[in-house]
């Protein structure tokens, strides 16, 4: 299966090219699957997840494993330990015991045959293959459009269901062009019947906007029959955090948090970028400082993009010149700032997090109050931590975890509240 991507082809040739694409996945993919099933899915998934995840294994080496894994480490810019961990969390989520349960769920519901554009943002590697489970069990043929920033991954998952499962490759298309094209979208969508985005909130604003509210309109029987347009199922930005309670001990507490906050460079929607504490601020701001060394030695950050890093600068130097406590680290190591103004903000990034001191934690859900909805996931720490769970899924929250679990997400996760077998059925 071949990528394809905007390269000296002219804007048409390739919007045509795109368009004969998604309307032979959308003729073909949804028999394909029905005569694959629901097992030989299965099968075949499994067998490409674990050549994904096993590049030394006779089945990995179809994959090309040793270049695309230099690409990804190009194109995804993390280091070369920070990839290995990202891969295998991503992975870990769709391997065998996920896979089976998300399945023999799909199987219990009606079968559906329109074709799903997948769009995929590119701060997260191998992010393709959380939704492309889910839509396949449901038997929906998928084109996956991934971001010009990391051409590779989606292609190599898609060669290696088809080569387990040649009915796959009518079925799983992979494809690049460079967002808001304005030619290759209105050759594509016309044929789906989802979109589901993942991007920033000016990419989801602009693919909104290039969705006409009907397609064209096309003669049948002598009168007009007029499709709707794609459902547009976007996920767009959303902050994390953690909270603390008194009786958490900061040395056992600050290792998962560091995990929280290091993995993937903390450009996960589910990368902690702020936390709450009722206990003392300045023992777990040093304890999590440490740990937090020791993480970048293990997984040394990626190369910083200038913007977070003059980000960062600023905030370290605001916070000297206001006396906070900050625990030394050097910037690639990370940022600790016990900052006493509880209000949440957003981390510039670059492992960079606010520890704000609080006398009682039942303040917390009054002090998210302005982010509903524009929150993901809370890593909670000690039983009055956990008590907060209910509130906080009121505020939009999709996920609570133990400080150190809480990106390893599998193909269950509610994702915005609802499942993704509700979201594509």
């Amino acid at each position: 299966m071949m990528a394809v991507r905007a390269s000296p082809t002219s804007p048409s040739a390739l919007a045509q090219h795109l368009g004969e694409r998604a309307a032979s996945l959308a003729r073909t993919g949804p028999g394909s699957l029905d005569a694959l099933g629901t097992e030989g899915l299965l099968t075949a998934w499994n067998q490409a997840i674990e050549a994904l995840r096993c590049p030394q294994s006779p089945d990995g080496r179809i994959l090309e494993t040793g270049a695309l894994r230099s690409r990804l480490e190009t194109t995804s810019g993390l280091s070369s330990a920070g990839l290995d961990a990202a891969l295998e969390v991503v992975l870990m989520g769709v391997a065998p015991g996920p896979s089976e349960s998300l399945v023999a769920e799909a199987r219990r519901r009606t079968r559906r045959r329109g074709l799903v554009a997948l769009v995929v943002a590119s701060n997260i590697p191998a992010l393709a293959v959380q939704p492309l489970l889910p839509a396949l069990a449901l038997g929906h043929p998928v084109l996956i459009k991934s971001p010009s920033a990391e051409p590779d991954f989606a292609p190599a998952l898609a060669r290696a269901l088809k080569h387990f499962a040649p009915e796959l490759g009518d079925a799983v298309g992979a494809v690049t062009w460079k967002g808001g094209d304005r030619h290759a979208e209105a050759a594509v969508f016309p044929h789906c019947s989802h979109l589901l985005a993942y991007g920033d909130a000016h990419t989801l604003a602009d693919l909104t906007s290039r969705l006409a509210p009907p397609r064209e309109a096309t003669r049948h029987g002598g009168s007009l029959a007029v499709q709707p347009a794609p459902k547009l199922l976007g996920f767009g930005p959303k902050l994390s955090l953690a909270i603390v309670d008194a009786h958490c001990d900061p040395s056992t507490v600050a290792d998962g948090l560091a995990t929280d906050i290091a993995l993937f460079d903390q450009r996960g929607c589910l990368s902690v970028q702020a936390i709450y504490t009722a206990g003392d601020p300045s023992a777990l701001a040093h304890a999590l400082a440490g740990s937090l060394r020791e993480r970048a030695r293990v997984w040394p950050p990626g190369r910083p993009e200038l913007a977070s890093l003059t980000a960062v600068q600023a905030l370290r130097a605001v916070a000297a010149m206001k006396g906070l406590e900050m625990p030394s680290l050097s910037v690639n190591e990370g940022t600790v700032i016990i900052e006493p103004d509880p209000r949440l903000r957003t981390s510039p990034g670059l492992r960079t997090v606010r520890i704000h001191p609080l006398d009682t934690l039942s303040d917390v859900p009054s002090l998210l109050a302005s982010w509903r909805d524009r929150l993901q996931g809370a890593a909670l720490g000690g039983d009055h931590a956990w008590a907060l769970a209910p509130a906080l899924e009121r505020l939009g929250i999709s996920r609570c975890a133990q400080p150190g679990t809480l990106q390893d997400v599998d193909t269950s996760w509610h994702n915005g509240g609802r499942s993704p077998l509700d979201l594509l059925g």
